[in-house]
């Protein structure tokens, strides 16, 4: 019996709502970094990045705060959880609870609300960099050291 060892090796996936208020709060309090990826199942650049993405996550999680947040609608909660599950996400992930309009106004006013979308914070909740398109680890690499000079120039760490 193969399949109920399986079963257990699998990871329990915390997928929570999140309000656009929600989400202003955690970025404005976290003393690190923060990274807001918004995606979904059926948006394929999105899961085209999402490896990239789970080894910035689990590679910088002492430096940054990674928040993905996924814009399927709440009826597909179980797929989220099965994509989040089989990618291994062992982490606590958000299902967007609110207006597109909402979240756009959260992150940035400038992005059109087209997936994926990736927004790099400073601590406190200053916006440093977004990317309307597929990002690498590299690109975030990259965009969290711009965010670590914004907190440097703010009167170093936290």
């Amino acid at each position: 019996m193969v399949l109920p060892a399986l079963l257990f090796a699998l990871p329990v996936v915390a997928l929570q709502p999140l309000t656009p208020v929600e989400l202003r709060q955690l970025i404005r309090s976290s003393p690190k970094p923060v990274v807001v990826n918004v995606w979904a199942t059926w948006c394929r650049p999105c899961v085209e990045e999402f490896p990239e993405l789970i080894a910035f996550a689990r590679s910088h999680q002492d430096q940054v705060s990674v928040v993905l947040v996924s814009a399927d609608f709440s009826n597909r909660r179980e797929l989220v959880e099965q994509f989040l599950r089989q990618r291994g996400v062992d982490f606590l992930t958000y299902l967007k609870d609110g207006s597109d309009e909402e979240f756009i106004a959260v992150l940035s006013p400038l992005w059109s609300g087209v997936l994926p979308a990736t927004f790099v914070f400073a601590p406190g909740g200053e916006l440093v960099v977004f990317f309307d398109r597929k990002v690498s680890k590299k690109d975030l690499e990259e965009a969290l050291m711009q965010a670590r000079k914004k907190q440097s120039k703010k009167g170093g760490k936290r």
